[in-house]
């Protein structure tokens, strides 16, 4: 079952990018359509996301339907009106103020901040002012800040999935016994099949034993990608799936 662009997650492309601001030109509105063409989702959805940025630091906050910027000589510079659209690959944020204007751009692809080493879901683009873009991280705003893998106490990255989440999932426990629902999913050491996609696992972490951070080559359709998610055991028997965007769908283990 592929995510929506937008609802991704996300998630998607989710390729290694680097955060580095690069003051090379790039074309800011690359890929983007017009709000009237595809609108992004309301302010209080999960539209909502914090794009940062190393040298300079910036951070910009899309909450409640307003940007707020920090960072250099600004200290929470708001912007109203947002005008928002997807794009082909994520999401795009217009606004101004009476001195100036901003562009965000969100991207559905991992990124890992150059400096500390955390990882992000997505990538993050910033032009302020006419300034930039400034490349950065992304992340949803209701997700806390990533934390370095040296504090986290991060392990090997692996290709296979650990025995505690192997087996048959479904919706419900009544969808067990039927035919089956859009949220089935058989999870094997090196395959996981959902509805309407196989993914191959390309790196799976670990970082406790009730928590798997799937990059996967999803293929369904006629179409492959790739794509980020977390899976998380909730109890014995359930079993929570989270795409990039912080999207949450929980199923059960049915009998084998």
């Amino acid at each position: 079952m592929r995510i929506a662009a937008i609802r991704l997650l996300l998630p998607a492309v989710l390729l290694m990018a680097g955060c580095q601001p690069d003051a090379s030109p790039v074309e800011v509105s690359d890929g983007a359509t017009s709000a009237s063409d595809a609108e992004a989702p309301d302010a209080d959805a999960e539209g909502d996301v914090v794009v940062s940025t190393n040298e300079p630091f910036w951070q910009a906050r899309f909450e409640r339907g307003a940007i707020v910027l920090s960072g250099l000589d600004e200290s929470g510079r708001l912007f109203p009106d947002v005008r928002s659209s997807m794009t082909a690959d994520g999401l795009r944020l217009d606004a101004s103020d009476a001195t100036g204007d901003i562009v965000m751009i969100v991207r559905r692809m991992r990124c890992e901040d150059d400096m500390s080493g955390a990882r992000f879901p997505m990538t993050g683009l910033l032009t302020i002012d006419g300034r930039g873009p400034f490349r950065g991280c992304a992340r949803p705003a209701s997700m806390p800040p990533p934390t370095p893998p040296d504090e986290t106490g991060d392990t090997p990255a692996s290709t296979a999935m650990p025995a505690r989440f192997l087996g048959h999932w479904e919706a419900s426990a009544e969808a067990c016994g039927s035919n089956g629902s859009e949220l089935v999913l058989h999870i094997e050491p090196e395959v996981l099949r959902f509805y309407e996609s196989t993914v191959t696992p390309v790196t799976v972490r670990t970082p406790d034993v009730d928590t798997v951070q799937l990059e996967g080559r999803y293929e369904g359709e006629g179409d492959t990608w790739n794509e980020t998610r977390t899976l998380t055991l909730d109890g014995p028997d359930g079993l929570l799936v989270e795409d990039a965007m912080g999207n949450v769908t929980r199923r059960v283990r049915c009998d084998a």
